[in-house]
């Protein structure tokens, strides 16, 4: 399973940017992957769940947990049951 690591930001940013950063936020901050990274894992996850591919098989093929794994399906099938409730006639 592979989980993102923690990077120290002295050594990644470069240091007239690490003091603008510090100039709002001291701490850990999350920054996230740009574009549309996260909905499509979030698809790759809703199409092998519903290929029948097992939970821990996901979350290696996506590169995430097994907990947000259950996580994203959970939302998902939230989605869709209030979709079935906004529409009962499924059209």
């Amino acid at each position: 399973m592979s989980i993102k690591k923690y990077a120290n930001a002295e050594h990644i940013l470069p240091r007239e940017l690490l003091k603008e950063v510090q100039k709002y936020h001291s701490g850990i901050l999350w920054i996230p992957a740009p574009g549309s990274f996260y909905k499509e894992r979030r698809q790759l996850v809703i199409a092998l769940k519903s290929q029948g591919i097992e939970t821990d098989e996901i979350a290696s093929l996506a590169g995430i947990t097994r907990r947000r794994v259950n996580q994203i399906l959970a939302d998902h099938r939230k989605e869709t049951d209030a979709r079935q409730v906004e529409d009962p006639s499924g059209m």
